[in-house]
């Protein structure tokens, strides 16, 4: 699927978790993010990342490939956020330098090596931003069910902790800042969560889209209640 994000973005936008205010406090603490300093968001999807760190920042140049997650961003980004439509891969010091690069939910889908390679041009500090899904009951148990519906292979992406990307990478001086955060679900949050992500999209359950839903709402409980921690994995140029 060359655009498997194209009907998840509305979805994204409304049902993804956000990332906690005090996670993005700290990142920009860290990192020296003021006024002055220009952030890349690479996969910005609708401006999770962007959008929170742009109260700190002078300016973030917030990129994704898809049309429809720019669309989406555009909506209520800031005046400081100017959203770019191309992919991580084209990076290059034509973009400019960054006090800090971020990727947020997204690295996974990237070329790695090569956008670590092309970063360097751009910037000495990259942080990766998120949490794994495999933490939360509610969210593994909604995407099994739609996997027993989907038909055919997934979309592949990569499995490696953001950790070990950046260990082995130039931006290998590592720090992990960490946050603890309460999240609520109810089914009909869960279907939009499901429909949000490249492997649940509403594309890919096509005409079984409503078997799914009414399985949700058969077969999760009424409400979730869960403790998830989100990471923020800075690495600095060695």
């Amino acid at each position: 699927m060359e655009r498997p994000f194209r009907t998840a973005a509305p979805f994204y936008a409304r049902y993804r978790p956000a990332y906690p205010p005090e996670l993005i406090e700290l990142l920009a603490l860290a990192t020296n993010v003021n006024e002055s300093a220009r952030v890349l968001d690479l996969g910005c999807g609708p401006g999770s990342i962007a959008i929170p760190l742009a109260a700190y920042a002078g300016e973030v140049v917030a990129v994704d490939a898809e049309p429809e997650m720019i669309g989406e961003l555009r909506r209520s980004a800031p005046t400081n956020v100017t959203p770019v439509e191309a992919r991580a891969e084209d990076v290059d010091k034509s973009w400019g330098s960054f006090q800090l690069a971020t990727a947020g939910r997204s690295f996974h889908w990237f070329d790695a090596p090569r956008v670590l390679n092309r970063l360097t041009a751009v910037t000495d500090v990259l942080a990766l931003v998120g949490d794994r899904m495999r933490q939360s009951e509610a969210q593994t148990r909604v995407l099994e069910i739609a996997a027993e519906l989907i038909e055919g292979p997934r979309p592949e992406r990569s499995r490696a902790r953001y950790a070990d990307i950046l260990r082995s990478s130039p931006y290998s001086k590592i720090a992990v800042l960490s946050v603890e955060t309460e999240r609520s679900w109810t089914p009909d949050e869960l279907i939009g969560m499901a429909y949000s992500t490249a492997v649940a999209s509403p594309e890919r359950l096509g005409e079984r889209r409503l078997e799914f839903e009414e399985r949700v709402r058969q077969e999760l409980e009424p409400g979730y209640h869960e403790h998830v921690t989100v990471h923020a994995v800075v690495g600095r140029r060695a």
